[in-house]
């Protein structure tokens, strides 16, 4: 592979698409799109383009279809009135589907059952959700959940109204947590696939449904108000939504309009403990680290606006054109206490009682020769998000069998962050560790020592910024002709166009120190570190003392008080971290390397990722069924071509024998990909008795790299040979006593993840009419082109003209992996009771996978003590995940009780405070999230049919979580504890 001068394409220039412009060009569409009136064919109130993956007009088309057979309910009106309704539409749509889905709907207009949308999701079987901030981040916890998979899978598309939607976060999907629930009228996660889908939900699609003006009869006008309320962090914060909706019958056709807007705002609280990894000490016990403790308060704003337009000028025409916005603001700030020591130093205090079993530490005293290094800080990130829908489409129906449909869309999102931590450090005299097993461990620190100002001095600062920008213009165009009579019943045929920018800044963490232990006697005088006053700029008014208020809900020993710095030290970036280092510089000893002023992380070229991708895609599907044998299915094919262009810097080893190699510096180059894959599918269901029904689908499915796994940007490097050493006097070393090596954690030439997936079910519909429905699904994937590190020989030019082979260590598609699993599920209102209204739903999930990927240098794991570890699952993967809701809905009132509960899992390998090198010796450990379960519940009181009130309740079961760490010598320990809010919202509704 080589790489070469950009040419053409991925400029930042027309980074913005001003909104006129934009108005202005679905305005002409409109008008180009009305001169193809025709006179013929039915009437459909479903949305121009949203019948594109939507199973919920595609299962009101079939029911419509089947009404000369069977009454059913009509479903062109959207009208969900209460919890049997959103239970009996979610079974519609699962029946009638053209293949694997599984669904949600609002019980109330803006009132999906739970607060955020990957809540929700989490109750869909084959979907769970872990509860930290980031993905393979074990220590911070998130309190409405976050990092969806579906069957085991990250790799999931996120749709808007069966187009495409995403956030700029230097990934391809939607961070879900960052949309409105208000805004939506359902939810549906497809398993399986039809060749008429957009392709890249390798584990599955999520697709957000909103209304439209034709879901209702007339004017629809909607409104709720709430307070929210956390008992822990004991704040009040606000939500609402208002919808307006409207249809008019014009000389000009029937024209609707709908408009909605949400404003939601959450406050949480989250107070965690750690017990840190166990190295074997000198006397050869295995002994702890040592402890951590911290309190993180959260603050999140998340507002939404939705239009959408709808005209329809004859009986065979149809326009419609949407705006969606939501915007995403998160605030959050951490006062922490954590061991920054040398882990190979600690011992047990043999004058203090401790209990050791087995060779293992499990209470007592932990001290250090000089003090236990440990840091105070003030960790902030504040970041903001938004995402812009626009969407314009029509449907044309000429006589009664056959559609065409066209959509345009323009997607931009944009993503700028900050994450700060300013740390002081103390060396304490020690820490006591109490090991409960499963319950919250006693920790403790000479308070009186912590308490006291004088005992600490500057630690270091630390920065990470993220500035995104990504846009995308999506044209599709499909027809759909039915036939009359025949074993064959239909074709479909489209093709889709898309055009895509993202430009990402990750700066990465920048650490810098201000004074450490280490660097007493080389960079600092020996003795004792300088102390919170410097030079009468830098003093203790920037430091408050936290005493760890309520800690742990007061479930767990109060650990004592801290000092740390306060919060405007950390979000005052770049200005506060100047003035802190800078009033360092005269207490270091001159030409250590720290005595320059500061100077701030650039958000330049180097940490920059530019992708321009463009997509092809073409497909054709036909239809089949035998009637008298209720028997129905399609079979297809659909090819994308995709062609990527990425941006970045080659920067050349700078080794002073080798200057025909380089001499540090970098040079702009452009990598260039396309591939083309080829994706069929099949789908079938028969009904061989009456309500009972089994479903086959097979298909092939392809999940391109995220955008930052591949960025343009290769450092280079060249070392002399391990074991010789150049003669006297040498100026230039020959390429055979060099090594030549890069490491990158990108790769440009990246293809997509492919899986083989099958499905099988068998579905029961007992109670149709009235949501009763039972099913057990088996599924598997086989997954090859897996994403993982391996190394190999790479030839890049050098500056003398010549090429050489680096062995570089990067991304590759490399490695197999299968997935099984089964999903069973069961939905019934018990109407036979003499109470009525009471009704219940339960669905299980049961996932293996196993994985074979040679040569993978990723993250091999690695104990304290060196030795290795086996197979370890798959991250993100729970072998069992489990939903039950009960439900109460009769007369006035509506209760509901749900439990969402998921297995342990891997969460990572070798992540902060899990690695590191020590006696030379490299480490990473795995960690793993221990079950968890949550419970959460409503009740509705309605007063008449237009006004309700209501208290929704998250985590009533006050859940914990905790992680685990595997040793091999140390055995299994649960490594954190975490405890969050019991959450309220006083709720009021309103429909007329």
């Amino acid at each position: 592979m080589t790489e070469t001068t950009l040419q053409a394409g991925c400029s930042s220039a027309g980074r913005a698409l001003p909104l006129a412009r934009l108005s202005a060009a679905i305005a002409m569409g409109l008008l180009l799109y009305a001169p193809l009136v025709a006179h013929a064919g039915p009437v459909s109130s479903t949305p121009a383009a949203q019948d594109q993956g939507q199973p919920a007009a595609k299962a009101a088309k079939k029911k419509r279809a089947k009404a000369d057979a069977k009454e059913v309910k009509n479903l062109q009106a959207v009208v969900v009135t209460g919890i049997r309704a959103s239970v009996e539409q979610a079974q519609d749509v699962k029946r009638y589907a053209d293949t694997f889905v599984d669904s949600v709907s609002a019980t109330d207009i803006g009132a999906l059952p739970d607060r955020s949308v990957t809540d929700t999701l989490a109750r869909i079987p084959g979907v769970t959700i872990d509860h930290f901030l980031s993905q393979g981040d074990p220590e911070h916890f998130s309190a409405e959940g976050n990092g969806v998979q579906v069957r085991g899978l990250t790799q999931v598309r996120s749709e808007l109204n069966g187009g495409d939607s995403f956030s700029a976060n230097g990934g391809r999907a939607l961070s879900f947590q960052d949309v409105p629930p208000e805004l939506m009228s359902g939810i549906d996660v497809y398993k399986n696939q039809t060749a008429d889908m957009i392709e890249g939900g390798l584990g599955g699609t999520v697709n957000l449904r909103t209304f439209m003006p034709f879901d209702f009869q007339g004017q629809k006008i909607a409104a709720s108000v709430s307070e929210n309320y956390g008992n822990f962090v004991k704040k009040y914060k606000p939500s609402g939504s208002v919808l307006y909706s409207n249809r008019w019958h014009t000389r000009l056709g029937e024209m609707g309009f709908l408009v909605d807007v949400a404003d939601s705002q959450l406050s949480t609280r989250t107070d965690g403990l750690f017990v840190r990894p166990f190295f074997k000490n000198a006397s050869g016990t295995w002994v702890p680290r040592g402890a951590d403790w911290r309190t993180l308060l959260y603050d999140r704003k998340r507002d939404g606006t939705y239009l959408a337009f709808q005209w329809r000028p004859s009986d065979n025409l149809d326009f419609h054109a949407t705006a969606f916005q939501s915007k995403y603001h998160e605030v959050w700030n951490e006062d922490a206490i954590f061991v920054s020591n040398d882990p190979t130093q600690v011992m047990v205090d043999a004058s203090q009682p401790s209990v050791v079993n087995g060779g293992v530490f499990q209470s007592g005293r932990l001290t250090q020769s000089g003090g236990m290094p440990m840091g105070t800080d003030i960790r902030a990130s504040n970041s903001h998000s938004k995402t812009t829908d626009f969407s314009t489409g029509m449907k044309w129906r000429l006589g009664t069998s056959t559609e065409i449909t066209s959509a345009v869309q323009f997607v931009k999102a944009t993503t700028n962050s900050l994450d700060s931590t300013v740390a002081l450090g103390t060396n304490v005299p020690y820490i006591d560790v109490a090991l409960n097993g499963s319950s919250p461990p006693h920790l403790g620190v000479d308070s009186d020592f912590t308490g006291n100002p004088a005992n600490y001095y500057w630690g270091f600062t630390q920065d990470h910024q993220d500035q995104n920008y990504a846009r995308e213009l999506a044209w599709r165009a499909d027809i759909d002709h039915t036939f009359a009579d025949g074993f064959v019943q239909g074709v479909r045929a489209g093709v889709r166009l898309t055009n895509r920018y993202a430009d990402n800044i990750d700066t990465g963490y920048n650490w810098v120190p201000v004074f450490q232990t280490w660097m007493q006697g080389w960079a600092l005088p020996s003795g004792a570190l300088p102390g919170l006053d410097l030079n009468g700029t830098i003093n203790s008014s920037l430091v408050h003392l936290d005493t760890f208020k309520n800690f742990y809900k007061g479930d767990a020993g109060v650990p004592g008080a801290f000092y740390a710095p306060v919060p405007s030290t950390a979000l005052g970036y770049p200005g506060s971290y100047a003035d802190i280092h800078n009033a360092a510089i005269p207490y270091y000893i001159p030409g250590n390397g720290y005595d320059a002023p500061y100077q701030p992380t650039l958000l330049d070229a180097a940490h920059t990722n530019i992708q321009h991708e463009k997509t092809y895609a073409v497909y054709a599907m036909l239809d089949f069924g035998v009637d008298d044998a209720h028997l129905s299915g399609n079979i297809g094919v659909r090819a994308v071509k995709t062609r990527n262009a990425g941006q970045g810097f080659l920067v050349y080893p700078n080794q002073a024998l080798a200057p025909y190699l380089g001499t540090g510096q970098s040079t702009p180059i452009s990598a260039r990909n396309e591939y083309t894959d080829v994706l069929p599918s099949f789908n079938v269901k028969w009904e061989f008795a009456p309500n009972l029904l089994a479903r086959f689908a097979f298909s092939k499915a392809i999940a391109r790299p995220d955008f930052s796994q591949m960025q343009a940007y290769q450092i280079l490097n060249a070392g002399v040979v391990s074991g010789y050493t150049p003669p006297a006097g040498t100026t230039v070393l020959p390429i055979d006593k060099l090594t030549l090596t890069g490491t990158s954690t990108s790769n440009p030439y990246l293809t997509p993840m492919k899986a083989n997936q099958f499905d099988l079910s068998l579905e029961w519909y007992f109670d149709q009419d009235r949501g009763g429905m039972a099913w057990v699904n088996l599924f598997r994937k086989s997954l090859s082109n897996y994403f993982r590190n391996e190394s190999e020989f790479v030839t890049y030019p050098g500056i003398d003209g010549n090429n050489y082979q680096y062995l570089i260590t990067r991304p590759v598609n490399v490695g197999k992996a299968t997935i099984n699993g089964a999903e069973i599920g069961w939905n019934q209102f018990f109407d036979f009771l003499p109470v009525k209204g009471f009704g219940m739903s339960a669905n299980y999930t049961y996932i293996r996978s196993r994985t074979h990927v040679p040569n993978d240098t990723t993250a091999v794991p690695l104990d304290t003590d060196g030795s290795g570890y086996g197979s370890l699952p798959a991250d993100g993967l729970s072998r069992d995940s489990l939903n039950v809701a009960g439900f109460y809905e009769h007369g006035p009132w509506q209760i509901r009780l749900a439990y969402n509960w998921r297995s342990q899992y891997l969460l990572s390998i070798g992540p902060n405070g899990y690695n590191g090198t020590d006696n030379n010796i490299p480490w990473k450990l795995p960690v793993f999230a221990d079950a968890y379960g949550q419970l959460d519940g409503s009740i509705f009181y309605a007063f008449n049919r237009h006004l309700k009130l209501g208290l929704e309740m998250n985590n009533i079961n006050n859940a914990e979580q905790r992680t685990i760490m595997y040793q091999n010598g140390a055995g299994k320990h649960i490594t954190s504890w975490y405890v969050n809010d019991t959450r309220y919202a006083l709720t009021l509704r309103a429909t007329f």
